[in-house]
């Protein structure tokens, strides 16, 4: 009898932990919500919605202090991995300059709950989303009046960014990558050399021993095994402060973020940047994508931020790249002491940068149409 009252008290005891933590959660995410609310002007937003683009019904979300601003369309990473639960985090800065507009992408995030995933995941192609870019740069066109569009794109958004600007390039005001990919299959070879050497400096066999048995890495076919090794290595690279990683601060980001519920958040356990869902997206990534084979020249603006200390899309691949480039403006920001997720880990010389180069772009920005 004294083990059963002690097992439903100890039952009760976590019951009332995890009813305080989200009791706690809750509050934290109203206080954030109240800390950045826009001030109540007739020309600010914040504004959640779905639209159908491509067929199926996808999130956006926007905000800015003043709708005559340009727009800046965030493209997030992964693939499928929207940066929306973090976005208060790093772009309440910028609310001031332009409006920026999330999409959670096919597949991702809140449309990814909005659609059946069985019947989308055959449609999750480069091709079809470079289709939905260009679908919701023309919605954005309209909605806000403009000629041309902002394109941010972080990660694998980097990709879809550099494809859609250089397909569409009458429609882009300016292109920003940030931890510019340029050639997937170089960025694993690279960042895995890397980690081995890491691991080598820091004397640690066992994670020596462990990624030596990845080898060959990467592999040249996109599989289940690829996936493993990747996992794995990306594993080793957080560790080794050389990739992005799921660290306690980023996490209780994104459960206090005022952008996305509890519920919300379960994305993350189901689909995700290695998820069935973005199995095309990944196999085009690792055996097809190479930006340098697409030619150095662009007809719009042109910029990179960079983290000195980024592995995951290495720092000197991109360096190098851009050297090439051929653009009407072009500069390559480079932050000290950041690794992938350059906006929150240096989100004051990210910003100088970003305004920086909105400085630089207004000549170039196209007036509101009348």
């Amino acid at each position: 009898m004294i083990v059963l009252w002690i097992v439903i008290l100890g039952g009760l005891l976590i019951m009332l932990g995890v009813a305080c933590l989200v009791l706690l959660v809750q509050y934290q995410k109203k206080k954030k919500a109240n800390q950045i609310r826009i001030a109540p002007t007739s020309n600010g937003i914040d504004y959640r919605e779905f639209v159908t683009i491509g067929g199926i019904s996808q999130y956006l979300h926007h905000r800015g202090e003043d709708i005559d601003n340009p727009v800046l369309l965030f493209l997030h990473g992964g693939p499928g991995e929207t940066i929306l639960p973090f976005a208060q985090e790093f772009q309440i800065p910028w609310e001031k300059h332009v409006t920026v507009v999330h999409w959670d992408q096919r597949n991702s995030g809140k449309t990814y709950f909005n659609n059946d995933p069985k019947q989308v995941t055959p449609t999750t192609t480069v091709d079809r989303i470079v289709q939905d870019t260009y679908e919701i740069v023309q919605y954005l066109k309209n909605k806000y009046r403009k000629e041309k569009i902002i394109i941010l794109g972080h990660s694998w958004g980097s990709v879809l960014g550099s494809l859609f600007t250089k397909k569409y390039p009458e429609l882009v005001q300016a292109y920003i990558g940030v931890g510019q990919v340029i050639n997937m299959f170089d960025n694993e070879r690279v960042g895995y050399e890397k980690v081995l050497e890491s691991a080598k400096e820091a004397g640690n066999e066992s994670d020596l021993r462990a990624l030596l048995r990845l080898k060959p890495y990467p592999p040249i076919t996109f599989d289940c095994e690829m996936i493993r090794k990747l996992k794995k290595v990306r594993k080793f690279q957080s560790k080794y402060n050389l990739a992005a990683g799921p660290t306690m601060e980023l996490i209780g980001n994104a459960l206090c973020s005022p952008f996305y519920t509890l519920k919300d958040m379960r994305y993350f356990f189901i689909s995700g940047a290695f998820g069935d869902g973005q199995r095309h997206i990944w196999k085009y990534l690792m055996e097809s994508f190479d930006l340098a084979s697409m030619g150095a020249a662009f007809e719009v603006p042109v910029f990179y931020i960079h983290g000195e200390r980024d592995w995951q899309t290495p720092y000197p691949l991109a360096r190098e790249f851009f050297a090439t480039i051929n653009a009407p403006v072009k500069q390559f920001y480079s932050i000290p002491d950041a690794g992938h997720i350059v906006m929150i880990e240096q989100r004051e010389r990210f910003n100088e940068a970003l305004f920086d180069i909105l400085e630089q772009t207004h000549s170039n920005s196209v007036a509101t149409v009348k």
